[in-house]
């Protein structure tokens, strides 16, 4: 009742694959969680029903939000009320907006324009219009 080597083979075949595949994704997931240095952090503030940010300098804005192109940035998101979930669906940005908690998130904006912010969990009666704007615009440098 002995194996053969072509099922040592096929056993370390397997292993070896999931061995790759698994040290492949710890790599992608540490550069897709790893905040770089110079990020600019932003203060998402989820409410009913609409979404503010506030810059490092204090600037605040109201549903639309402007950054410059090719400038990373760390989102620091929070709630006031109820859960939210923003969302960038063109920049795969999406992160939970939870009262009490601050969730973090960053990207990279690498083309101008403007792209839709959405929240992406029902909050309540007006969920519909909780909808924002992200422009991006050329860098000022």
């Amino acid at each position: 009742m002995g194996h053969d080597t072509a099922e040592w083979v096929f056993v370390g075949i397997v292993i070896a694959i999931l061995f790759y595949v698994g040290v492949d994704s710890w790599i992608v997931q540490k550069a897709v969680e790893e905040i770089p240095a110079d990020a600019e952090t932003i203060k998402v503030t989820g409410q009913q029903w609409f979404w503010s940010f506030e810059h490092p300098d204090g600037t605040k804005e109201k549903i639309t939000l402007h950054l410059q192109k090719g400038h990373a940035y760390k989102f620091e998101i929070y709630a006031k009320d109820v859960m939210h979930s923003f969302n960038i669906p063109d920049y795969v940005v999406f992160e939970d907006a939870v009262p009490g908690h601050v969730n973090h998130a960053w990207f990279s904006p690498e083309q101008t324009g403007e792209f839709p912010i959405q929240c992406r969990e029902y909050c309540g009666i007006g969920h519909y219009q909780m909808r924002g704007t992200l422009v991006v615009e050329e860098s000022k440098s």
